[in-house]
This record gives structure tokens, C-alpha cells and sequence, in this order.
């Protein structure tokens, strides 16, 4: 084969510089068909389930399609529907002088009067008894919300009190000026009724117009929502809640593009309306100064998220110990009152505690359980489970700092000193608040010697001179 010319080496070169701009503008156009999708956020969670406590709740949903969350909550007040009215008692009924009037089902009334487009309620007039009246709540109600509304007439004829009440609504009150409109939210069921009467001598203001509806009219509006956004987990705990209390809960998605789905359908639940019964658990016996005693007795602390109990305390060597899952400060019934209530670790006896067994889960019975001896003095972790059934007991190992022989946080020429002065002195070489024989035992020989002293003085030099 000849040599190739350059020009034709030029265009191999040029064309091999155009095919792969043309492979690069191809790649980018499939690599964006092939990247993934913005995921809208159009799916709704669903299956919320809410486990109310007595000031919290853990609220938890399902969604596959989504990664993030927001969540809202609020006082729960059932909205009613658009309030009906029911009956009213219109002043322009009645024309011409006021007169005594009676008045029809489902209304009733005494002492009431009417006339020149009011009425009124006539109260202790000229030695008459108190007037009222009274609207019975029609079939189908039970604890229902119902408005009254009073308007009174223009002018000093509408001025004056006017109270109204139920059986399940204590009076309420109101001064009328004239021509004003006030509404009542009450309570009643079917049969009951809603009794209206004034305070006023002689007689109430004018009222134009008297009206009952079903249903909340006052224009009341419910709770505020509290939001709690971009959630990164199908799991949330609502703290700070009212104790027996209603709310309602929705979850909405975000999709990754930052759309926002519906929000699900309200789960309304209502916090538990006392703390919740925890079996106590007693640990008794030879600690901390207690003697074997129904009503003595170290309560250990529960965890409601763990289940689990626990408690730190001290114990003597060769002493033992006990549980008991009810005990009374107060009680004084003796052992046949205490023994159904004993249980401990699963032991034909008394349980000793060796390196065997601390720190290991010990199987919890109520029938073949035995006390705990323990070994060594100290002070000792213990931790009971009643749902698995299982004792842990961890001995609490003292914190120190080999040669802090003073215990103030320093290793210094002042631990050796002291050192010194005890061995020759010939102290007791138990442990004290300014004393630590282990810190002092620098050789690990279970002895305090002159050597330990001597041992301490080569790391100080050593540490003065590496």
C-alpha cells in the first residue's frame, strides 16, 4: 500500500473530530432519556396509624413512592354541618298594642307578651312571677350543638339583659343594646329544652326576632393547624399534648421535584386521659442501709420506650438481695403478703454473683428464683425486663487514674508524698474520698509497698523527661 497523502490524513482527522462530537451529542440525549424521572408527588400515604399516649402520640404511615413528608395536627372539633334553622319567633308576627300571648309547640313560654313588632318576657310586673321561654330540641338528637340567636329592636326598647341555658349548658348572659344580634352555642338532646329569661326588672328588652339552628352559626372556627415539614422518616412523635384530649393528624408527600401530594384523610384520636399502669418493681434486702422488710425497698425506674427497669445500687460483700413487683411504703403485711409478689434470677438458692454471671442476661422466674449474693462491695447496675423475662446485673467499676493516688483529677509529685506518708505511717489502705488503693497499687500486685511508691516516683521523672 502507498503512503496516504496529507490531505488525506487531514480529513481521517477531521471526520474522526466530527464522529465524535456526533457519538458525545448522543450519549447526552440518551443518557437523559435513560436518567430517572422527577418523582411527583401524587401518591398519597396511606395506612396512618396513630398510638396515642397521655401527652404524645407516635404517628406512622406507609409510602414507597415518596422519601420526605410533611405533617399537620390540631385540636380535633367535628365541624358541623351548615347549620339549619330549626324554628324561629318573629316579632312582625305580632302588630298592634302588646298583649299576653301563648305560645305553639315546639315553643313555650309564661308570662310572655307581644306587640308593635317585638316580644318580650314579662319579669315580676306588677306582682306576676318570673317569665320565660322555653324551645324543646325536636326527635333525633343526642348531645348536640345547637345556636341561639336574639335579635332585639332599634332604640331603648331593645336594650336590656337576656340569659338562655340547657340542661347540659350552664346560663349565659348577655346585655342587649338596641337593634343588636347575639348568638348562644348550646348543648341538648332531643326532648330538652333551651330556656330563655331576662334579669331585668319588670320586663325584658324587645326582641325582633328569636331563632334556633342546628349546628354551630356563631362563625366559630376550628384550631389552628400545627406544621412539622420535610420529614425524612415514615415515623413521628407529636410531644406537648393535652391530657384526654381530641386531635386529628394528616400526612401529605413531597416529591423529589418538590410537588406536593393531597393531604391523607384525618385520623382523630384522643390522648389517654390518665398515666398509664406500671407494675412497680422493688429490689429489697441488704442495701444501702435497708433491712429485709416488705416496706423497705430501692423502686427501680422505668423506661416506657425500653420496657425495661433499672436501678443503681450499693452492696456490701457477702450481702444479698431481692426483687418484689409489689411493695407499698406504707404497707405492713408482712412476708405471707410479700412472698406471691417475690421473684429473681431462675437459681435452686441463693444466686452468687461470679464473673460468670455479671453482666449476662439471667433468666427472670417467679417460681424456682433465688436472691443475689454479691462478692465484692461496690456499687452494682441492675436491669429487669418483666416482657423477656431476664435479670442483668453489671458491676460498676470505680473511675480512677492509676497514680492519682489523692484522687483530685492529677498525678503529680503530691500523690507520692502522700503515698509515702501512709506506708510509713502504716495507715489502712481502704478507700476513702482522698484516698484510692487502686490508683496507689502501681504494680498491680494487690499489695501497697514501698514499691509502688518508688514506682509512681520513675513516672513522674519519665514524664518530666521522656
Amino acid at each position: 500500500m502507498g503512503q496516504m497523502s496529507f490531505k488525506t490524513v487531514s480529513n481521517i482527522f477531521i471526520n474522526s473530530l466530527l464522529m465524535r462530537k456526533y457519538l458525545f451529542a448522543l450519549s447526552a440525549v440518551i443518557a437523559a432519556f435513560m436518567a430517572p424521572a422527577g418523582i411527583h408527588a401524587t401518591t398519597v400515604p396511606t395506612d396512618m396509624y396513630v398510638e396515642p399516649g397521655t401527652h404524645s402520640c407516635v404517628v406512622t404511615w406507609n409510602d414507597d413512592d415518596n422519601s420526605a413528608w410533611n405533617l399537620r395536627y390540631r385540636l380535633y372539633s367535628e365541624e358541623p354541618a351548615e347549620p339549619v334553622l330549626l324554628h324561629s319567633l318573629s316579632g312582625t308576627a305580632y302588630s298592634g298594642s302588646y298583649a299576653d300571648i301563648t305560645l305553639s309547640a315546639p315553643w313555650g313560654g309564661v308570662n310572655t307578651r307581644a306587640g308593635n313588632g317585638a316580644i318580650y318576657i314579662k319579669n315580676n310586673y306588677n306582682g306576676v312571677a318570673t317569665g320565660y321561654i322555653t324551645y324543646t330540641i325536636p326527635e333525633g338528637y343526642i348531645n348536640a350543638t345547637f345556636t341561639l340567636m336574639i335579635k332585639t329592636v332599634s332604640g331603648n326598647y331593645g336594650v336590656g339583659n337576656v340569659t338562655a341555658y340547657t340542661p347540659q349548658t350552664a346560663s349565659v348572659g348577655h346585655d342587649f343594646s338596641g337593634g343588636e344580634t347575639y348568638r348562644w352555642l348550646v348543648t341538648a338532646s332531643s326532648g330538652e329544652k333551651i330556656t330563655i329569661y331576662s334579669t331585668d326588672t319588670s320586663y325584658s328588652p324587645d326582641m325582633a326576632l328569636i331563632a334556633v339552628y342546628s349546628g354551630n352559626a356563631t362563625g366559630a372556627k376550628a384550631a389552628d393547624w400545627t406544621y412539622v415539614n420535610n420529614l425524612t422518616k415514615t415515623e413521628y412523635t407529636i410531644e406537648g399534648l393535652e391530657l384526654g384530649t381530641e386531635y386529628e393528624v394528616q400526612v401529605q408527600a413531597i416529591g423529589d421535584d418538590g410537588t406536593l401530594s393531597d393531604w391523607c384523610r384525618s385520623d382523630v384520636f384522643m390522648t389517654l386521659d390518665e398515666e398509664p399502669f406500671v407494675t412497680p418493681v422493688h429490689i429489697l434486702g441488704d442495701i444501702d442501709d435497708q433491712a429485709w422488710a416488705p416496706d423497705a425497698g430501692t423502686k427501680m425506674e422505668y423506661d416506657p420506650e425500653t420496657e425495661l427497669y433499672t436501678a443503681t445500687i450499693h452492696v456490701e460483700d457477702g450481702r444479698t438481695f431481692g426483687f418484689s413487683t409489689e411493695l407499698d411504703v406504707d404497707d405492713q403485711g408482712g412476708w405471707n403478703y410479700l412472698l406471691p409478689y417475690r421473684f429473681g434470677p431462675e437459681s435452686d438458692g441463693v444466686l452468687t454473683l461470679t464473673d460468670e454471671n455479671l453482666g449476662k442476661q439471667l433468666t427472670l422466674t417467679f417460681d424456682n428464683w433465688g436472691d443475689v449474693r454479691a462478692l465484692i462491695e461496690g456499687d452494682y447496675e441492675v436491669t429487669v425486663s418483666l416482657e423477656q423475662n431476664y435479670i442483668i446485673i453489671c458491676k460498676i467499676e470505680p473511675e480512677y487514674q492509676k497514680g492519682d493516688v489523692n484522687k483530685d483529677g492529677f498525678v503529680n509529685i503530691t500523690d507520692a508524698i502522700d503515698l509515702i506518708g501512709i506506708i510509713l505511717n502504716q495507715n489502712t489502705f481502704e478507700e476513702t474520698d482522698h484516698f484510692s488503693p487502686t490508683a496507689a497499687d502501681m504494680n498491680n500486685d494487690g499489695f501497697i509497698t514501698i514499691t509502688d511508691a518508688i514506682n509512681l516516683i520513675d513516672y513522674l521523672i519519665s514524664t518530666v523527661n521522656p
